[in-house]
């Protein structure tokens, strides 16, 4: 009988810790944490995946009467931790691809043309939605969902969840890493933005060589024109750096878990 109790407990606590780290994961990634995805649906396939993954992840081997409210809160951060990592590695992509966005309609006069964003529900550039959007069908198409689903797959091999204590190199990497999407957002939106900037100095000069000419009248459409033809050669780019992403991101889910 305590055989069967003892057992049982421990699917109990695997299941627990499994759903907690797959929830966190959920709560980060773009897709799932969308506005318009409900709670509901999102903490089903939490659920269900969690149910499936229970066979092939190590359980915990712990009795009840070791177990107290602090060892508890160390497995459950734990999962916390490992689940924002898998996840900070996909949000950071979108992230940066919003940054991006954010700054070429800055640049070309679409700061005032703000529209609420459907998957994070604020608002951003009318550009910032369309890079965001154009990355979220390039994620699928690259299946860079199944990448994710691989990567936590495997992060119960190599971070088990009956692991206690996050050392303090995968925290910094985490943070790191979070750093990332400035420096992609930088390179996304660099060669708008950098063309843009020419285009404004020059009309500055014109505007001090002749003074009488109504310079603002030319720049708006201009800028704007030549704004969206560079734009548009960033779209046909994003393949590249979709899958340059996404491997970026699969080598830091390994060696975050290294880490471990």
């Amino acid at each position: 009988m305590n055989e069967l109790l003892s057992l049982a407990w421990s699917d109990f606590l695997s299941f627990l810790l499994i759903f907690i780290r797959i929830g966190v994961i959920f709560a980060v990634v773009p897709f799932f944490s969308a506005e318009i995805v409900p709670r509901r649906v999102t903490a089903l396939i939490a659920l269900f995946l969690s149910l499936v993954l229970m066979p092939v992840v190590p359980k915990v081997q712990i009795m009840p009467d070791d177990l107290n409210v602090l060892v508890l809160l160390t497995f459950m951060i734990n999962q916390m931790l490992i689940g924002l990592a898998l996840g900070v590695a996909i949000d950071v992509i979108f992230s940066g691809v919003q940054i991006a966005g954010e700054l070429m309609g800055f640049q070309m006069g679409f700061s005032i043309a703000n529209v609420v964003d459907p998957m994070t529900g604020i608002t951003a550039p009318v550009t910032a939605n369309f890079l965001y959007l154009t990355a979220f069908l390039l994620f699928f198409s690259f299946g860079g969902h199944h990448l994710l689903i691989e990567a936590l797959v495997d992060s119960f091999t190599i971070a088990p969840v009956n692991d206690r204590f996050a050392e303090k190199g995968f925290l910094m990497s985490v943070i790191t890493y979070a750093g990332q999407m400035f420096v992609i957002g930088v390179k996304v939106a660099a060669p708008v933005v950098g063309v843009l900037l020419l285009v404004n100095v020059s009309f500055a000069i014109i505007a001090r060589a002749l003074p009488q000419m109504n310079v603002f009248l030319m720049a708006f459409p201009l800028t704007i024109s030549v704004g969206l033809i560079f734009a548009a050669l960033v779209v046909r780019m994003m393949p590249v750096l979709m899958t340059g992403s996404l491997e970026r991101a699969w080598v830091f889910m390994k060696s975050s878990m290294a880490l471990y």
